[in-house]
């Protein structure tokens, strides 16, 4: 059980560090906005609609839920 406590922190953090690099490349402006959705809809659609497990089925929901809204289509404004 430890070690299952253990990936999921990695994959918190991974997840944490991911969302700020992206905030960051947007800030910067070398990623847009609509390339960050485009990203995470990619990723999305990589995981869905095959029937996975629990797991999978999360992961999908954090990007299209969680993750998605914090790059809006407008850019912000």
């Amino acid at each position: 059980m430890r070690d299952q406590h253990h990936e999921l922190e990695i994959g918190n953090a991974m997840g944490a560090i991911l969302v700020s690099l992206l905030h960051i490349l947007v800030a910067k402006e070398v990623l847009s906005n609509a390339e960050v959705r485009g990203l995470l809809t990619k990723a999305a659609n990589d995981l869905g609609p095959h029937e996975y497990t629990a797991p999978f089925k999360g992961a999908l929901g954090i990007i299209l839920d969680d993750l998605l809204p914090r790059f809006p289509e407008d850019g912000g404004d």
